[in-house]
């Protein structure tokens, strides 16, 4: 970053701002500040960190817009989805959760080669629609750029809006709340950026990270039977099996048709010598999902290890009928028709296994 921001740079024009609208010289539409805690649960839960003069905004202002005249009038026939689109705006905390999870299930913009936390943190949404984004400020010793993160555009190249945040923050209420983001026509990559953050990448597998992160998520957003299946992968990868089986549960009383859950508790109770159990749980997966490769593994897995072999060739050349390099269904038939005393059909499946290991190298 080439311009540090005084952590107390961004008070004087908070307080402009506030006293503006205070007195009306401005008209402003703006969330009331309750941010704290959802700040630290967002940081918490995802891994990121926003830049400090932002988190001192949103702690004054849970985002909003100043209106002009043609907004205001919009919002007094009821019209305020339509007026506030019309405005750049800040997004509330809330808006940075979704709008950010969005982006981060697509992979927006994320390089090919980054495997850490994902580094892009939206904040703000352009009378054009278009986001405005920061770098993630968790190994940052300067605030990031505010960078242009245009629909069409990579993100190499972006163009810098504002050296730091409290600068765009100026340049918002200098212009009663329509900056020019293009003032600055600067392009600095932000990938240059994402090197350091990259070596964070272990904390994104790490279970105790994950059960940290999965906790602070399940505060935000406790409705999400995918997360609880996710703290329960990891509370497994801890060997934690009765926290486990609990954050299965809860999965699965959210979403009783959720194939992945049962998957992955049917997994875990095979692995702690459980198959009886385990088969039920594989069978549900199976039984929702009939033609997914995975589940029929590991039903075939749970068949196997009770001695059911023909029932466990069955599902395996089920799974291989639909991905003929299924590598875990090669496996467990190799393994069924050794068991079989099958020797020839099991050499077959060891050296498509070799070949399909010799073409991932």
């Amino acid at each position: 970053m080439t311009k540090t921001a005084d952590k107390n740079n961004i008070n004087p024009i908070i307080d402009k701002l506030t006293d503006a609208l205070a007195k009306e010289r401005l008209k402003g539409y703006f969330g009331t500040a309750n941010a704290t805690e959802k700040i630290e649960l967002f940081e918490k839960a995802f891994g990121v960190k926003l830049p400090f003069s932002h988190k001192v905004f949103l702690r004054n202002f849970d985002g909003g817009f100043i209106a002009d005249k043609e907004a205001d009038s919009l919002i007094l026939i009821g019209e305020f989805d339509e007026a506030k689109n019309l405005r750049t705006r800040f997004l509330s905390i809330d808006e940075i959760i979704e709008e950010y999870e969005n982006m981060e299930l697509d992979d927006w913009q994320r390089p090919s080669w980054f495997d850490g936390f994902y580094p892009y943190i939206p904040f703000c949404i352009t009378s054009e629609n278009e986001k405005l984004v920061f770098v993630d400020h968790s190994l940052m010793t300067e605030e990031s750029f505010v960078y242009a993160a245009f629909h069409d555009t990579p993100a190499y190249d972006w163009i810098v809006a504002a050296d730091n945040f409290t600068d765009f923050l100026e340049q918002f209420f200098n212009s009663g709340g329509n900056p020019d983001i293009f003032k600055n026509d600067a392009v600095i990559n932000p990938e240059d950026f994402l090197e350091a953050l990259n070596e964070r990448k272990e904390e994104v597998r790490n279970p105790a990270a994950i059960i940290k992160r999965s906790t602070a998520y399940l505060s935000l957003l406790p409705d999400s039977a995918l997360t609880y299946t996710e703290r329960a992968n990891a509370y497994r990868d801890s060997h934690q099996y009765e926290k486990a089986l609990a954050d299965y549960g809860k999965s699965l009383e959210m979403e009783p048709k959720f194939a992945l859950a049962y998957y992955c508790r049917g997994s875990m109770l095979l692995s702690i010598k459980k198959a009886r159990q385990a088969l039920i749980d594989l069978d549900s997966a199976c039984q929702i999902e009939p033609d997914d490769c995975l589940y029929l593994t590991g039903r075939a897995d749970a068949f196997y290890e009770l001695g059911k072999l023909e029932k466990a060739l069955v599902d395996c050349n089920h799974a291989l009928e639909v991905n003929p390099h299924f590598f875990s269904a090669l496996s467990t038939r190799r393994q069924v028709f050794l068991a079989l005393g099958e020797t020839e059909k099991a050499k077959a499946d060891a050296e498509l296994i070799a070949e399909l290991l010799e073409e991932d190298e």
